[in-house]
Parts: C-alpha cells; structure tokens; sequence
C-alpha cells in the first residue's frame, strides 16, 4: 500500500511539473483581442505558458464581474487585472478603488495572484507634442483626455492590498512622449481612433509590460520567446 501511495504522489508531480504556467488577462477593450495589447502579450510566451484572455470591449470593473468568475474558474497562476478608460466615465476613483480592492480579494480568495496595471495611456498630445494629463481640446470636443488619476488610484490600492503592481500608464505614457505623435499614431486600431491598438500598437505595448512582469515573476523569463 505504501508502495503504491508513493507511485501516485510521483505521478501527481510529473504532471504537476508538466501543468503550464497560467496568465489571466482582464480588463477593457485596451487590453482585448481585437484591438488590445492582449494578443501581443501572448506570443511573447513559447510553450509552457498560457495566456487566457478575458477581457472585453467597453468593459468596466461592474461589468465583468461574471466573467471573472469564469477565468477563476480556469485555475490560472496569474490574474493580470487592468480596468479605467470606461470606468472613468461612470464613477469617482473612490468608487473604482472599492470595486478594484473586490476584484483583488476575489482573485486571493482563489488562492491566484493578482498583478495590477494602471490603464495605458490615451494618445492625446499637446502643442509641445507631449502627452495629455489633464483637459484636451479639439475643434468639435473639450474631455478628459488623462488618467492619471486613476492611475494613482490603482497602485495605491494595490500599494494597501500588498499586491503587485504595474504602472502601465506611467511606461506607456514615457514611450509615446519618447517617440512623439507622428510614430505614436502609427499605433492607431484605426485613422482618428488614439486609445486603441493595431498589431504594432499591441507589440509595442506587450514589449513595455513583459519586463515588469518578469520582473515580478522571474520564472517567466525562462519561457519568452
């Protein structure tokens, strides 16, 4: 019998050791398939690494509660949790810091480790071809063109639930003031559209995340492409 216990904790360590490493992605349309940097993110990973993309299209904190519970369901080692260009629109940083303190507890509560970004940055720029950090103007619209703020708000939470955190806004936000408007567009889902990603967008994304989040998780570096 003893014989026979030991050849099964055996086997349930080779499979273990064989089990790849799990990343979960939610978040906005930022993030998402069609015009995120979610996709880029994931072939940055060869074999071993899997890379569950759950986020959606104008999606806030509210409205991917569910969802949520369906990536959880999936048993990922890594929840990366990125949310703010939407909920911006519908409620104060206060508010967006409860919701995003559930979300962190939920993922805990499932014993999976969460990694919380700040949202990248909007691709608006001033005069001096600098980012947009507060109120822009255009010939038809004056909006908050910034997030900074709930930016702030995100890695103070994370800061107080003693998480990992990204500040995507701020690296993001560094890369476009680098490379200025003209390169920065060539980064636009479409002519006109400067919160979204084509392919190049998402590559150039991925390529700021993956070294904090290796950073964070060495034992990622081992399965880059």
């Amino acid at each position: 019998m003893k014989r026979l216990l030991c050849m099964m904790w055996v086997t349930l360590g080779i499979l273990h050791a064989d089990a790849p490493i799990k990343i979960g992605l939610i978040g906005d349309s930022t993030v998402a398939q069609q015009s995120g940097w979610g996709p880029a993110f994931a072939k940055c990973f060869a074999d071993g690494v899997e890379v569950h993309n759950h986020a959606v299209n104008g999606a806030t904190l509210d409205s991917l509660s569910k969802r949520l519970d369906k990536l959880l369901a999936l048993k990922p080692d890594y929840v990366l949790i990125q949310f703010g260009h939407n909920d911006q629109k519908r409620y104060d940083t206060q508010a967006y810091s409860a919701k995003l303190k559930s979300y962190i507890e939920r993922v805990q509560a499932a014993e999976v480790t969460p990694i919380v970004l700040s949202s990248v940055v909007r691709r608006t720029f001033d005069e001096d071809g600098q980012i947009v950090q507060g109120i822009a103007k255009t010939p038809k619209f004056t909006f908050n063109a910034s997030l900074t703020e709930y930016a702030k708000a995100a890695g103070t939470t994370a800061k107080r639930m003693e998480v990992n955190f990204i500040d995507l806004h701020h690296i993001s936000m560094e890369h476009h003031n680098r490379i200025g408007p003209e390169e920065s567009h060539t980064y636009d889902f479409k002519e006109g559209d400067s919160t979204h990603f084509n392919a190049k967008g998402g590559k150039a994304i991925a390529a700021l995340i993956v070294p904090e989040l290796v950073a964070i998780v060495p034992e990622l570096k081992a399965h880059l492409r």
